[in-house]
């Protein structure tokens, strides 16, 4: 009795640690009191398999916001099969049926022309304004970020998969957390020459993980309303030869402009007991007792 009676107490006082750490961080991101910042999400684990992708809908407005979409592709003339997971804004490109593998996401003044809706009143989102954190220059790999990464305004972001890389004509798919590609398909397929498309050279950074769970930092104009929100995906790689996995969750802040950390919360939380705080943190329960 009581032995049990110490590890309840010991395990309190690891969790109200946990709980003040991250309340102290999210102080340190400076979020003012007055907007009673949340944090929402989901966190059921949705798998993706060959061709298979996972819908993010932050908001639950009936649009995807972005995708976490793989795509295996099979060369011509018993070329190679090549398996890459990417990061979409839409599903117009990829390996899938009705799906064009040499299509780029939507460019500049264009809309999520192939997202779903669940109704017509919905406002489509502004592509312009959504992209992916990245720790390297602009055309790098998505960042795989570690637990509890800042995400916000400080933040560097980017969205590089067009035809016209920083105005050199260049090709560009950077947007892969796991690429097997690197370019082939737009030489093969596309007919450009090695000189006609680039290919990043920091990453990409979602391999050798060996089954650690890694964040995608995300940013986002939800619904053309002209305010950025921060919000971040969890991606667990099961089988990094297939480039295959699953989406451990999602969360997004709701206030435009706050930022997030990446992971928290883990959603099923305990989110109601702190509301008022500088940046409020709803810590995921299960997360923090089994660390």
């Amino acid at each position: 009795m009581k032995r049990d009676l110490r590890a309840k107490l010991s395990t309190s006082a690891k969790l109200n640690r946990k709980l003040g750490a991250y309340l102290a961080a999210a102080g340190a991101l400076g979020a003012a009191s007055e907007a009673k910042a949340i944090v929402v999400g989901n966190n059921t684990v949705q798998p993706f398999g060959v061709n298979g992708a996972v819908n993010i809908d932050f908001n639950q407005d009936g649009q995807t916001d972005f995708q976490i979409d793989h795509d295996r592709y099979t060369l011509p003339n018993n070329g190679p099969t090549l398996d890459f997971l990417q990061v979409d804004k839409n599903d117009i490109n990829g390996a899938g049926p009705g799906e064009n593998i040499l299509a780029f996401d939507p460019g500049p003044g264009c809309c999520f022309q192939a997202t779903p809706f669940s109704d017509g009143a919905t406002a489509r989102n502004n592509a312009n304004n959504s992209a992916y954190a990245i720790s390297g220059p602009q055309g790098s790999y998505p960042a795989a970020l570690t637990f509890g990464t800042p995400i916000g305004p400080t933040s560097t972001f980017d969205y590089q998969e067009g035809s016209n890389f920083q105005g050199s004509g260049k090709w560009i798919r950077a947007n892969r957390l796991i690429d097997e590609d690197a370019t082939q398909i737009d030489q093969v397929v596309g007919g450009q020459p090695p000189s006609g498309v680039y290919v990043p050279t920091n990453g990409p950074n979602f391999v050798g993980l060996n089954g650690q769970t890694r964040y995608l930092g995300l940013k986002m104009e939800l619904n053309g309303t002209g305010n950025t929100n921060y919000g971040w995906v969890g991606i667990h790689i099961t089988n990094e030869a297939d480039a295959t996995g699953e989406v451990v969750g999602y969360g997004y802040e709701t206030v435009p402009n706050v930022p997030v950390l990446a992971g928290v919360p883990e959603p099923a939380t305990i989110c109601g007991a702190f509301m008022g705080i500088a940046m409020l943190v709803c810590v995921g329960w299960r997360r923090l007792m089994r660390r």
